[in-house]
């Protein structure tokens, strides 16, 4: 299996017909295609071929999974701690990829989005750039300078993750967002909007949830 893939893109189950920064920006020469149990559905109406299939393969169909013998399967008990989702992620912590795009609809089970939201900051704790992408939606954390670029027009929402967090500046964003501080329990952040072909955010400290919606 190759290792230190530019970038890894793990389908689950519920991963939408097209996503926020399109699956064209998949490079299926240097990038890494996980089927994460039944999104290997969507691998395969995609065209793409899987460098790893992955869960316990309890919802995917049989026969498409036979179809796609020759890829690596990591088949796990149905009785464990971990979700499929989560088993995935370990693997590409050890595998020591570069960065990783979880495609999933966001949609649906409310505590699945939550748990989604768990693994992004586990993976941050690690050093390893991750984020969510449904159809209108991308979610992550931001760097202490972040740049958006091509979504003028978009909403961008900024939530205080597990403490405050202070913004030392903005540009590109309808309300200025210099010397604002957000906390865990207010929803000052939300729904921001860019004005601009390239917005910036830079944060002082503290940890921000972003979620950008078209």
């Amino acid at each position: 299996m190759r290792s230190g893939a530019r970038t890894a893109w793990l389908f689950t189950a519920t991963s939408p017909e097209e996503i926020f920064g399109g699956y064209a920006s998949i490079d299926p020469g240097r990038d890494l295609v996980i089927a994460v149990d039944a999104g290997l559905e969507r691998v395969h109406a995609l065209g793409l071929t899987p460098g790893l299939i992955i869960g316990d393969m309890d919802s995917v169909d049989a026969e498409l999974l036979d179809r796609h013998s020759a890829c690596e399967q990591l088949r796990h008990p149905a009785h464990k701690n971990e979700t499929d989702t989560e088993l995935a992620l370990l693997w590409c912590l050890e595998a020591g990829v570069a960065e990783v795009v979880i495609c999933n609809g966001l949609e649906g089970r409310f505590d699945h989005s939550l748990a989604l939201l768990q693994n992004l900051d586990f993976l941050r704790a690690q050093g390893l750039p991750a984020r969510i992408e449904s159809a209108r939606q991308k979610v992550w954390f931001l760097k202490p300078e972040t740049l958006i670029s091509g979504c003028r027009g978009c909403l961008l929402s900024l939530l205080a993750w597990g403490s405050e967090a202070d913004l030392t500046s903005s540009e590109g964003l309808q309300y200025p967002l210099a010397g604002l501080t957000l906390f865990p329990q207010k929803a000052r952040g939300v729904s921001n909007r860019i004005e601009a072909d390239t917005a910036t955010v830079r944060l002082a400290s503290g940890i921000i949830l972003a979620i950008l919606t078209k």
